[in-house]
């Protein structure tokens, strides 16, 4: 059997892989409904690198 090469746009998915969904949840929770512009440089790289810490 050939394989078949389909194109998946993950940008169009409604839903995620549950680890992901986590730390999506997990972000959404340290930013707490602020705009990406009120946040300093200092937290957005504590929060990106929280999410490749071993757990």
């Amino acid at each position: 059997m050939g394989r078949t090469n389909k194109k998946i746009n993950l940008n169009k998915l409604k839903t995620g892989c549950s680890p992901c969904m986590n730390e999506a949840k997990i972000m959404e929770q340290k930013i707490s409904n602020r705009k990406i512009s009120d946040l300093k440089v200092e937290e957005i790289k504590s929060i990106i690198s929280s999410i490749f810490k071993n757990k």
